[in-house]
């Protein structure tokens, strides 16, 4: 879905920052390195597995490729 909204082009930098660590700010260029991230962290974080990542990081762009998709045939 970040793909529909951004296009394929170079994408605007994606940046974020923590209440808890003021000043600091962490940026992604690639929608990719992005979903890596947050894939890695709930894996180090014990909360998933790396296979569980994995598919649900796929999943979600085939998710997001038929939302985009089913989104521009109900506007023609």
């Amino acid at each position: 879905m970040l793909v529909a909204e951004i296009g394929t082009g170079p994408m605007p930098t994606l940046s974020t920052t923590s209440p808890t660590a003021p000043g600091v700010v962490h940026s992604w260029t690639q929608i990719d390195d992005f979903v890596l991230e947050v894939a890695n962290a709930r894996v180090y974080d014990g909360v998933h597995y790396r296979n569980s990542a994995e598919v649900g990081a796929a999943m979600g762009k085939r998710i997001g490729t038929l939302v985009a998709a089913k989104a521009l045939r109900s506007t023609d």
